[in-house]
């Protein structure tokens, strides 16, 4: 819950105060974002029991967004020192997202699965937060790892920092030997 609607309950501030009012943000006032700090996932209240896998779980990500630029850092592999462009672009939407890339082998990937979050806040016009992503990738060979030769659909899962602010919104995320950078248009 936001620190004005906490003050609205406890009578501190009247509807018309500006404690009480949205933040600015032209047409991108939106509803508050669900967040571990406020709710669990299955959206109880916090302050009910909550197991630790719920806390794990996370809550849907509700940023829907079209992800338009991807970069790629891989910090702890020699062969890839700079930053490289992946030349991509994907979706997230209802908590699941989906990709493709050229990914730092020049081959074609294709990434889907969920996002949630863990937990999430605002200052001023930005949003941030973080949770993570889980799903299955496709493109890689041995050259990542040595099961990728056999297995031409990989499992995968991350840690993922965000950043909105307005319709623009930076994802800086961990997998593996990789971190990404992606921009995107929230809608």
């Amino acid at each position: 819950m936001c620190a004005a609607g906490l003050a609205l309950c406890a009578g501190l501030a009247s509807p018309d105060s500006a404690a009480a009012q949205a933040p600015p943000g032209g047409s991108f006032n939106e509803p508050p974002v669900d967040s571990v700090a406020d709710r669990d996932a299955e959206g109880e209240a916090i302050g009910s029991e909550r197991s630790t896998w719920s806390v794990l779980a996370g809550t849907r990500s509700r940023r829907a967004r079209i992800i338009f630029g991807l970069w790629a850092l891989h910090p702890f592999e020699a062969q890839f020192p700079e930053v490289d462009s992946t030349q991509g672009f994907g979706f997230v939407a209802g908590g699941w997202f989906g990709a493709t890339f050229i990914n730092s082998y020049d081959l074609r990937s294709f990434i889907a699965g969920v996002e949630r979050n863990w937990a999430d806040g605002r200052l001023g016009v930005a949003r941030f937060g973080v949770g993570y992503r889980a799903g299955l990738i496709t493109g890689y060979d041995e050259r990542l790892m040595a099961v990728a030769e056999d297995v031409p659909v990989l499992p995968f899962a991350g840690i993922l920092g965000w950043l909105d602010i307005g319709p623009l919104a930076l994802d800086l995320y961990y997998v593996y030997q990789a971190i990404s950078l992606e921009t995107s248009v929230r809608f």
